[in-house]
């Protein structure tokens, strides 16, 4: 779980949150009605992250990843099967940059992405 709180927490305005109880840490931009890039249950050692178009069509296809039909583009990952820590940075990295993209304009200059 720290490997995911580090990633994190290393991209820009990231902030923790407990909306739902103290078992499920959520991660947003900016503060706590920003919206959220990355939810984790430690208990169930799940994380929730949202992906490209392009990796939500095939991650049924992948060992410990489901596609979650609730949020566009969002992946369920079993942090028992996968646990690899590059790929689990890589994962909440780019989950940061995919919600950061939908952001106003003026949301994303204060990211420094226009």
């Amino acid at each position: 779980m720290e490997e995911v709180r580090v990633a994190a927490f290393s991209m820009p305005q990231a902030i923790e949150d407990r909306p739902f109880g103290e078992e499920i840490v959520v991660f947003r931009i900016f503060d706590k009605k920003g919206p959220i890039f990355a939810m984790i249950s430690e208990r169930k050692s799940i994380l929730n992250v949202r992906v490209s178009s392009d990796f939500f069509d095939i991650s049924d296809t992948l060992d410990g990843i489901t596609p979650l039909r609730i949020w566009k583009n969002w992946i369920s990952v079993d942090l028992k099967t996968v646990n690899r820590k590059q790929e689990i940075k890589d994962l909440v990295y780019e989950s940061w940059y995919e919600v950061a993209e939908n952001l106003s304009r003026g949301k994303r200059k204060l990211l420094n992405l226009e």
